[in-house]
């Protein structure tokens, strides 16, 4: 099979808004809302697709929507008795290789001329093309990738999959007998994220990252967590056999996780206390920089942190927590989280399955990451 260039990519997506609560009872009837009104723009198919999602996220514990209900591309798996993992493969379209072509393109007389330089890579069942990498791009299959997930089945539980467009993954592992409280009702859980990609967006890394249960915020990765990253088959299979190891000793930075957080609970603070951790946290896209004022009259002012958009939402997300669970360096650093993990996204997208997915990346490898486990560093030492 050889390749003539051309290639469109876009994403479908299906709305569901994240709801603002002031107790569990709101909450959810506001989803439920929500939902009813979202089904007519939307396929009776993904309407269906987004319950099942919501109702197995809820099986497990978490009680609220997440990027991973929103976005289309996901799918919450119910794992309890450790499905045969061909089963999951293929009932998420994962059981494909991603196949190296020739590349070629038609010059100014019609004729076809082969580009020695580049590859095309493209899906072994499909005519669909992943990805125009250099030609020493090596492409980590997925088969790799699943024999990780069955070295660590004997301590983990697959909850969730995304396969967006067959170009890029996500496996949200749950630890087993992970989950622990920082106060009543309050639980939080410790997973094993695999994410990968064929199209060069990011190489595979495994992360392991804290999520509160009740509001599906990503609370940070944990300390010394940088990703194992892998950026051919063979440094996977290499490595593959230290993951369980390495489970074991996150268990542990875990634990020690959850005790900051208690410590966080037992810290009241106070609204000067609430500038200084916003104000630091957002330091470099405020200081020194300054906010028109009269576009006619071309007049500015210097601009402060209360100016940013983020700021302005994370404000509102305190009346909730402060509301609910005290006036606390923890609700603090959840407020904050709770921007990242629900409602971060550009104004120039209005697809709300789309920014699902943009926050969905930002929190597990990106920017937003960096962001989180600062608010917590921020938040402790108050």
């Amino acid at each position: 099979m050889n390749i003539n260039l051309e290639c469109t990519r876009h994403y479908t997506s299906v709305i569901f808004k994240q709801p603002k609560f002031k107790n569990k009872m709101e909450n959810q009837i506001e989803i439920f809302k929500n939902q009813l009104e979202n089904t007519l723009s939307i396929s009776n198919e993904q309407f269906s697709k987004n319950i099942e999602n919501q109702l197995n996220a809820e099986k497990l514990g978490y009680q609220n929507s997440s990027n991973e209900t929103i976005f289309k591309g996901s799918n919450f798996i119910d794992d309890s008795f450790k499905k045969d993992l061909d089963i999951i493969w293929k009932e998420n379209e994962l059981d494909f290789e991603a196949v190296k072509r020739d590349l070629f393109f038609k010059n100014a007389k019609g004729e076809f001329i082969e580009i020695k330089d580049y590859q095309a890579i493209c899906h072994d069942k499909k005519d669909q093309l992943l990805n125009i990498p250099k030609m020493q791009y090596t492409t980590l299959q997925l088969d790799s990738i699943k024999k990780v997930i069955q070295e660590v089945r004997g301590q983990t539980t697959i909850e969730s999959i995304m396969n967006v467009d067959n170009k890029r993954f996500v496996f949200n592992l749950a630890i087993d007998n992970s989950i622990q409280e920082v106060q009543k009702d309050d639980p939080h859980k410790l997973r094993l994220v695999i994410v990968s990609s064929h199209d060069s967006s990011v190489s595979c890394h495994i992360s392991f990252i804290h999520f509160r249960m009740w509001c599906f915020n990503q609370m940070n990765k944990l300390k010394q967590s940088n990703p194992l990253v892998f950026k051919h088959t063979k440094s996977i299979n290499e490595n593959v056999k230290n993951i369980n190891r390495i489970i074991d000793f996150k268990k542990g930075e875990f634990t020690k996780s959850i005790e900051d957080y208690k410590l966080m609970v037992r810290k009241e603070i106070k609204e000067e206390q609430v500038k200084q951790v916003l104000e630091n946290l957002f330091y470099e896209k405020w200081k020194n920089k300054k906010v028109c004022t009269d576009r006619v009259l071309k007049t500015q002012r210097d601009k402060t942190y209360l100016d940013l958009v983020e700021v302005k939402q994370i404000k509102e997300n305190l009346e909730r927590e402060f509301e609910q669970n005290g006036r606390t360096a923890y609700s603090l650093h959840n407020g904050i989280n709770y921007y990242y993990s629900h409602q971060m996204g550009a104004s120039n997208i209005n697809d709300e399955s789309e920014k699902a997915r943009i926050r969905m990346e930002q929190n597990y490898y990106g920017k937003n990451a960096n962001i989180i486990d600062r608010s917590k560093e921020l938040c402790l030492a108050l």
